[in-house]
């Protein structure tokens, strides 16, 4: 299984740049699962900035909480990402009327 993930990686590098947001994303997705492997860990350098611009802003919280295991995991301070297991962060805005725990009736 391991022998194939070069070849995964060698497969999206096409794509990291796609201007299909959709495409973008799942290129950047298999290239950064790949890098597990110490022979592709070379690549990380060149994924960080992919992986911070494309999967740290995606609308699927997967792809956000890929991101920040990816870039701990290879030693890189995630900074200040989205939280992952917000699907919309405007939804977590407080009423105007009152406290957020207030019921809205």
């Amino acid at each position: 299984m391991r022998a194939i993930l070069p070849l995964i990686y060698e497969a999206a590098q096409p794509y990291l740049a796609d201007p299909d947001l959709l495409i973008r994303e799942a290129a950047v997705h298999a290239a950064a699962m790949t890098l597990a492997a110490p022979e592709l860990a070379v690549h990380i350098p060149e994924l960080v900035p992919l992986v911070r611009s494309t999967l740290s802003n995606s609308e699927y919280r997967v792809y956000r909480y890929l991101a920040k295991r990816c870039l701990v995991t290879w030693g890189v301070e995630p900074g200040p990402l989205p939280d992952p297991w917000i699907s919309d962060p405007e939804a977590m805005v407080p009423w105007e009327e009152g406290c957020s725990d207030d019921p809205p009736f």
